[in-house]
């Protein structure tokens, strides 16, 4: 039987196990019996010699002792010491305050305290007596002093011994902080069970190091804080791919970190632990299998019991929320020196035998089926921020006893969601003491206990019972701006650029991001910006967990400190809000006076429209603008205009053509680069078709230019201009310097003076060879990211289709709107949860994917502007007209049937993985992942979500009044895209929200397309009404009955033989391209290595010898069989041609590494009968980016 006594109990396991090892910190390693010695020889020095009579104690037994120590071997072996020389122990930790550890050795009554130099005799007072105390740990305290809970051998040894929720025999590290009562768990729970303790190696741990420290220990088992289990999860989840067991505890789990957790490493064994400090470490846990909503704590460990009780003391029935009470094994004694408080919380148990007594834990609880607790929240003010138990009334203490305050409180505030914070409400006697208290407070409490944010008051708002009314308080100033003034360089730099990015006249360095307007939109500009100016770069993720100024410099810490800015910015001068400090990183990358090279790879956004344009030159890909013009336009100023712009952006005057075997881009000289422009007058009734006539333009990219315009007059000043300009050279993001731009030339043309422009930083085609270097550099993380997140994901959709057959890539539209009401709850919704309003969109039409038939994976494709990496290309790239946009593919888990709010945040942490990843290009991850291609699709994603929310793009000529509208092509570039643009009112108040679902005809019929709008508004209206509820409950009526649309079949391969010349061809022009040494009839194309590109070539090559090959018949006829028997069947097999088979002009000869994949997406031959579609919208189109 294992002794009640922690030191005896270490003894008898050091008898049983004497050469096993039993502590390890860095190179130090002790065994049992050497950890055993060393104790009993310091436990022999503090009874016989030093404690009794050098410092003149009368003796330790029964007394307590501190040990002021750093965490390692010595602090171990002192423990253990103090416990053989019968005390208790106090640790001290030497990070704390001075004041607050006096306070600590002084409300104990310590005898002595241990420190690495020897042992010194407080000042003061009479030591007290601890009979039976083990040790004594402080936490907050309500009267405004910490309170320590003495704790008795039994406790601990009731705890981590003879117990089944921990396999303590196995190896722990301990990297709790030592004042913490998991600090016992951790320490005591593997040395009385023969297991090893491994000490983390510093104060505070980092997730990396203990990675490294689970690897090189083979550590098993560990427990982590809510807080630090979320950090490692998030930055470091392979910390946990060694261990077996994990036990969390010190505040709410997170369900969205427990379920990627256990997602990624599937054998691990993970408990919720619960428990106050007064019932030692864990009162209940509970194993965690599957998260569905908030994690239960569990039922009572072995020898404790639970309570869950009324006001009156009376049970509660199950499913009633009630307060907790601890009883059992494992209670604390009593708080040291504080016999009042202890008869508060310790009373007598009426369910226990005579004498026992249980503790109010304070906290709300129901039991559920099982006899299972599940917490409620707290019954008192006592709170919790990142993992720490603090009394504010301790804080208030601290804060009265400055001079130049009146009264204060302190209170937790949640301004953006999941962010809690310590908030001081100040009223001062003079004014301006907010500063100094952060100093004051800092030198006293421990960092933890620091607030955030200092807010003075008039007075301190009461409610008519003359309580303190905390709803009343004022918003802090991290979230209302005025949030702090710059204290270094840095800051003052980053202030200027969060004001700049905000358009708002200042930022504070504690002002968050995202209340203040932030969106992910804005997060790009600001990361490029950021990078730009400062020559550092930060990841997504880091501003949306870390969104103020204060934060990021504290992130970028030393790196940020050579940057040019910083290293010159005045100490007195801030960058103003709208401008930028003098930077040498921008000047390192002005663009070159040389003439630009006459081929110039592409980048690999525009690697992905030369592809599509070579398997259909369509108008898919084009992007028509008609801007009506009121009042007198100046015809040849306007020509004349739009031919300075487009000589200021080179991807305006280039032209594609195939140069070595690798497409290219050729950029003219600016004299020579003329726009097609036409004006025409026609009758005001003909506009709208003549306008959708002239917007179908087919590019000819090897020929011209990729903008073409027409300018036409109705009647006497009423004109409207159409722009049409394909992808390849522009995207959203590119209209709003676009039309800027093409306003500042046409006065300077009206002006008669030459345009005077900003100079650009960067020129396009250097961006596009930087950013394949940078590509190239981050590549191999980012597809091993992608391999595993799309790991398993649905090949295809299982939505109700239609029955036609794939060709026809006529467009269908469909628009529904969202009112002002129900845009402003999702709006807020978001919020409660961290997430932008995208993210709380793409959950909503997740829902509505699984209602029409998806199931619980739903993969999602979201396009994004591809411009964050755009500084480290070559400079900023925001002024820059040319194409940016990525594509990456959101996989949305709706298992479990989440609450809206839940499902929320698991879509926001899949959102910030993915956005943390975007570097890749799409058609690598295409490439790297292989799936089946089908015609006529996008691999990868059936259904895109586009938030358009970039900025206006607004015209503004001299006394002639412009709006600029949307031209809708009539063809279609995904089978299903959900176009979302946001509206607001000044001040940024929601107006509501218009959503266009544009489909294929081959792919949906409008009836179905029509419900899934329809859907979708009731949906998200559903979820912003109703956070809380499963969104299975939000009603919504089934989807129209369609036939089932499976996927097409491979094809069967004719008999061998039919088709064996052409056979043999083919295959000798698939492994002349492929570089393979034979090719088999049933070989796929892409399992051979084929891809995007490379098809391209094949299809040239097949061309050159006179078949009628395209890339799209190695989509649809992927193996050698099919594609002879494909095109045997369109013409008589040719002879083969006298002239060389080698690829002409126009085609690539050649097969990139990093080729595109996309799949085609095919447009009609022939204009589908309706024309596009001219949509007035009350805002301006804005270019595509999640927000």
């Amino acid at each position: 039987m294992v002794s009640e006594l922690v030191h005896e109990a270490f003894a008898a396991q050091a008898a049983r196990t004497p050469g096993r090892t039993a502590l390890v910190c860095g190179a130090d390693r002790l065994t049992y019996a050497e950890l055993d010695a060393r104790a009993d020889a310091r436990a022999a020095w503090l009874r016989d010699v030093a404690g009794a009579q050098a410092a003149g104690l009368g003796g330790v037994a029964g007394r307590l002792v501190g040990v002021r120590m750093e965490r390692g071997v010595e602090l171990v072996v002192a423990l253990l010491a103090v416990l053989k020389a019968g005390a208790g122990y106090l640790v001290l930790d030497p990070a704390f305050p001075e004041e607050r550890l006096r306070g600590m050795v002084a409300d104990a009554g310590a005898a002595a305290v241990l420190c690495p130099d020897g042992l010194e005799r407080p000042p003061g007072g009479a030591a007290t007596r601890h009979d039976g105390v083990a040790c004594v740990m402080f936490t907050s305290g309500s009267t405004g002093r910490p309170k320590g809970v003495a704790a008795p051998h039994r406790a601990i040894t009731a705890t981590v011994t003879g117990q089944e929720y921990a396999p303590f025999e196995a190896t722990w590290p301990q990297c709790s902080p030592t004042s913490w009562d998991a600090f016992a768990l951790e320490l005591w729970g593997p040395l009385l069970s023969g297991g090893t303790c491994v000490l983390y190696p510093g104060p505070r741990p980092d997730p990396v190091v203990l990675a490294r420290l689970v690897a090189e220990h083979g550590v098993s088992a560990m427990y982590l804080s809510g807080s630090l289990f979320n950090v490692i999860v998030d930055e470091c989840p392979d910390a946990l791919a060694g261990l077996r067991h994990l036990i969390v505890g010190g505040e709410a789990l997170s369900p969205a970190h427990v379920r990627r957790a256990l997602d990624r490493h599937p054998a691990l064994r993970l408990r919720n632990g619960y428990g106050p400090v007064e019932g030692m470490i864990f009162m209940t846990t509970h194993p965690v299998a599957g998260v569905d909503g908030p994690v239960p704590i569990g039922t009572p460990l072995r020898g404790k019991r639970a309570h869950v009780l009324d006001a009156r003391l009376r049970p509660v029935a199950d499913g009633e929320v009630g307060e907790l009470y601890a009883a059992g094994d494992g209670l604390a004694l009593y708080y040291a020196g504080r016999p009042s408080l202890t008869a508060e919380r310790f009373v007598a148990d009426p369910f226990g035998a005579p004498g026992e007594r249980m503790y109010r834990t304070g906290d709300l609880v129901r039991r559920g089926a099982g006899g299972v607790l599940e917490f409620v929240g707290r019954a008192d003010e006592q709170v919790k921020v990142r993992g720490f138990r603090i009394e504010p009334a301790e804080v208030e203490a601290v804060l009265a006893r400055h001079p130049g305050v009146a009264r204060a409180c302190v209170v937790v505030r949640e301004d953006v969601p999941g962010d809690r914070r310590l908030v001081a409400y100040v009223v001062p006697r003079g004014g301006g003491v907010a500063e100094s208290l952060r100093a004051q407070v800092g030198a006293v409490l421990p960092e933890f206990m620091v607030p955030s944010a200092f807010v003075e008051v008039e007075s301190l708002p009461l409610t008519g019972t003359g309580k303190l009314d905390r709803a009343a308080l004022p918003v802090p100033s991290y979230v209302a701006g005025g949030g702090g003034l710059p204290g270094s360089a840095v800051e003052r730099v980053l202030c200027g650029l969060f004001a700049e990015v905000l358009r708002v006249d200042e930022v504070g360095v504690h002002d968050d991001f995202f209340a203040m307007g932030g969106d992910s939109l804005r997060v790009v500009r600001l990361l490029s910006r950021i990078q730009v100016e400062l020559g550092v770069e930060v990841g997504v993720r880091t501003l949306f967990e870390t969104p103020t100024v204060a934060a990021v410099a504290a992130h970028l810490g030393p790196a940020a400190l050579g940057s040019p800015v910083a290293s010159s910015a005045p100490a007195t001068s801030p960058v103003l809000p709208g401008a930028t400090a003098a930077s040498g990183a921008s000047a390192a990358f002005a663009p070159s006076s040389a003439s630009p090279s006459l081929q110039v790879p592409l980048s690999a956004a525009q690697r992905r429209l030369w592809f599509l344009d070579q398997v259909d030159a369509g108008v898919a890909y084009t992007m028509p603008m008609l801007v009506r013009l009121r009042g007198p336009v100046n015809v040849p100023a306007l020509r004349g205009a739009l031919q300075d712009v487009v000589a200021r952006h080179e991807p305006l005057r280039t032209i594609f053509t195939v140069h070595d075997g690798e497409p290219a881009q050729r950029v003219l000289p600016a004299g020579a680069a003329t726009p097609g422009f036409t004006a025409v007058e026609v009758p005001a009734a003909e506009l709208d078709e003549r306008v959708a006539a002239a917007a179908r333009h087919r590019f000819d990219l090897g020929a011209e230019l990729p903008i073409h315009s027409v300018l036409f007059t109705t009647g006497p000043g009423e004109h409207a201009l159409l722009l049409v300009m394909h992808h390849i050279a522009t995207d959203g993001w590119s209209l709003p310097p676009f039309m800027r731009d093409l306003s500042l030339a046409y006065r300077a043309r009206l002006d008669g003076v030459p345009a005077v422009w900003t100079p650009l930083p960067v020129r396009y085609a250097e961006y596009a060879a930087r950013h394949r270097e940078r590509v190239d550099a981050v590549a191999a993380d980012e597809l091993a990211y992608w391999r595993k997140a799309l790991k398993g994901m649905p090949e295809r959709l299982a939505l109700p289709r239609s029955s036609r057959p794939a060709g026809e890539a006529a467009a269908g539209t469909v628009v529904r709107q969202i009112g002002a009401g129900a845009h402003a709850r999702l709006v807020e919704l978001g919020r409660r949860h961290g997430a932008t309003l995208f993210m709380v969109l793409h959950a909503g039409l997740a829902v509505v994917l699984q209602r029409a038939g998806a199931g619980t994976d739903v993969p999602i494709g979201a396009p994004v502007a591809g411009r964050s990496g755009g500084a480290a290309s070559g400079g900023s790239v925001d002024e820059l007209v040319g194409f940016f946009v990525n594509l990456l593919v959101l996989r949305t888990d709706l298992s479990g049937d989440p609450a809206a709010g839940e499902l929320v945040a698991r879509v926001r942490e899949t959102d910030l993985e993915a956005f943390s990843h975007q570097e890749v290009p799409f058609e690598r991850v295409v490439h790297e992942l292989n799936p089946v291609r089908y015609p006529g699709r996008q691999p990868l994603v059936d259904v895109v979500l586009a938030l358009q929310n970039n900025l206006r793009s607004e015209v503004t000529l001299p006394g002639v009044e412009a709006r600029v509208e949307v031209v809708r092509t009539g063809a279609a570039r995904f089978e299903l895209l959900v176009d979302v643009t946001d509206d607001y009112l000044p001040g940024g108040v929601p107006a509501g929200i218009v959503v266009t679902l544009e489909y294929r005809a081959d792919a949906f019929e409008r009836a179905v397309v029509e419900w899934l709008g329809d859907a979708l508004v009731r949906v998200l209206e559903g979820m912003a009404a109703a956070p809380d509820t499963p969104v299975s409950r939000i009603a919504v009526p089934p989807p129209p009955r369609t036939a089932p649309a499976a996927a097409p079949p491979p094809a069967a391969g004719p008999e061998l033989g039919a088709n064996a010349e052409l056979e043999r061809r083919i295959a000798a022009v698939w492994a002349e391209v492929l570089g393979v040494a034979r090719v088999e009839r049933d070989d796929g194309f892409f399992a051979l290595g084929g891809n995007s590109l490379s098809a391209v070539r094949v299809a040239a090559r097949l061309a050159g010898q006179g078949l009628p090959a395209t890339a799209t018949h190695l989509f649809a006829s992927p193996t050698v069989a099919t594609l002879a028997a494909t095109l045997a069947a369109a013409s008589p097999l040719p002879q083969p041609a006298t002239a060389p088979t080698t690829a002409p002009t126009t085609a690539p000869t050649t097969a990139p590494t990093t080729a595109p994949t996309t799949a085609p997406t095919t447009a009609p031959t022939t204009a589908p009968t309706t024309g596009p579609a001219i949509t007035r919208l009350p805002r301006t189109p804005r270019s595509t980016h999640p927000r």
